[in-house]
């Protein structure tokens, strides 16, 4: 493929993204790094250029993409950029997510909107901007509902509330949090969350791939590991295809991964939302074991303007089972003392990474920066991968002060 020496602004440089430049440098691709000044993240060594910007403003990362010669520009694992990826896709005219896509990706209730107007079978939605119309919700939702802020990502901003004093506290908490004068709340559907990936190429879904979640409930439930494949039963599996498909359309997605948050009620699956990027949280890496791919390639090589098919025909005629989970501490927080691995090398521990070191402050888990570490494993199927990462955790030591 002709990619090498093509010029790749990748939006964010989190642990995130790492794997994205380092596929991007495996191919012979130029990366810049679009970040804030100031707050050295880790994938920084990586890139070939640094340009400060804020990944959130999408003028301004437009305006100063356009000074960059680029071939392409990208994001994964991270929704602060995926509007400005947009805007700078449509404006210079690079292949990948298109603006009116990318608004709505950042917009809860624009997203709730196109989903009813498509028919994507979704929970039942109000937007909210004072106590009263918070009231009015209430008289036609029946309690639980949840709460929630519509720009932010992950678990921020979402407050599931059982009685009427937790839907207004959680309207105030919301309001506080968020950039827009407006909230959503909508019905809370009690079932089994999963989640699937996804990938669009020329208005073509590629794939989509269900996946078990692992959650720890916090003020929400955050996901901390995810697993494939999903166990479950064939119609619910058919189900999820048309569902993630109905969504794409109705968003107008394309030239994009896909991430989707659904779940499952009364055999009938229902898709809570999605954006137009790769899941974080190992979720690429539990695509190139599902397949046997290289995903991060794929994606830098289609933003790029390149065929992504060359990767994705490469796939295994039989999928191959994965399972990532987060590291974390959930009794109490203090300083790191240390932590360290006393696990052998096995070709199914795919990846053991710290992302806290000697020093550095231990919270009790609440959301993903508070997240210790990862563990990536593979093997023959489900069982066999929670044998291996059980195996890997007692092998961890962990001392706090």
């Amino acid at each position: 493929m002709g990619v090498e020496g093509k010029r790749l602004l990748v939006l964010g440089a989190g642990r995130g993204q790492i794997g994205l430049y380092k596929a991007a440098k495996e191919m012979g691709i130029t990366t810049i790094a679009g970040t804030m000044p100031d707050n050295n993240p880790p994938a920084i060594p990586l890139a070939d250029e640094v340009c400060f910007m804020n990944i959130a403003n999408p003028d301004e990362v437009a305006k100063k993409a356009a000074k960059l010669k680029l071939d392409g520009v990208a994001t994964c694992c991270l929704d602060t950029g995926i509007s400005a990826l947009g805007k700078t896709c449509d404006s210079l005219g690079l292949t990948g997510l298109p603006e009116k896509a990318a608004i709505m990706c950042n917009d809860k209730s624009k997203m709730k909107k196109a989903f009813m107007e498509y028919g994507v079978s979704t929970a039942q939605y109000f937007e909210i901007s004072s106590e009263e119309e918070l009231k009015n919700a209430l008289d036609k939702i029946k309690l639980p509902v949840i709460i929630k802020a519509t720009d932010l990502q992950g678990s921020n901003g979402i407050y599931i509330a059982k009685t009427e004093k937790d839907a207004y506290d959680g309207f105030h908490a919301a309001m506080g949090l968020t950039k827009r004068s407006y909230c959503i709340v909508e019905e809370f559907i009690e079932g089994w969350e999963f989640g699937a990936q996804a990938f669009v190429y020329n208005n073509e879904v590629l794939f989509v791939m269900p996946h078990g979640d692992e959650t720890y409930m916090s003020h929400t439930a955050v996901p901390v590991g995810h697993y494939v494949p999903l166990d479950c039963d064939e119609d619910v599996h058919k189900q999820t295809e048309i569902a993630v498909k109905s969504a794409i359309k109705a968003l107008g997605l394309n030239n994009c991964a896909v991430n989707v948050d659904l779940i499952l009620r009364d055999n009938k699956v229902y898709v809570i939302e999605l954006t137009g990027r790769v899941g974080a949280n190992c979720l690429p890496e539990l695509v190139e074991i599902n397949f046997g791919i290289e995903y991060y390639k794929m994606i830098a090589a289609m933003a790029v303007g390149e065929n992504p098919l060359e990767y994705w025909e490469k796939k295994r005629e039989t999928t191959k089972a994965g399972l990532a989970k987060m590291i974390l501490e959930t009794h109490q927080g203090g300083i790191l003392d240390y932590i360290k691995s006393n696990n052998n090398d096995s070709e199914d521990v795919l990846e053991i990474t710290f992302f806290k070191h000697e020093g550095d402050n231990i919270r009790v888990f609440e959301n993903s920066n508070d997240c210790i570490g990862q563990v990536i494993v593979q093997g023959n199927n489900h069982e066999e991968c929670e044998i291996t990462l059980n195996s890997v955790l007692k092998n961890i030591e962990m001392k706090l002060k």
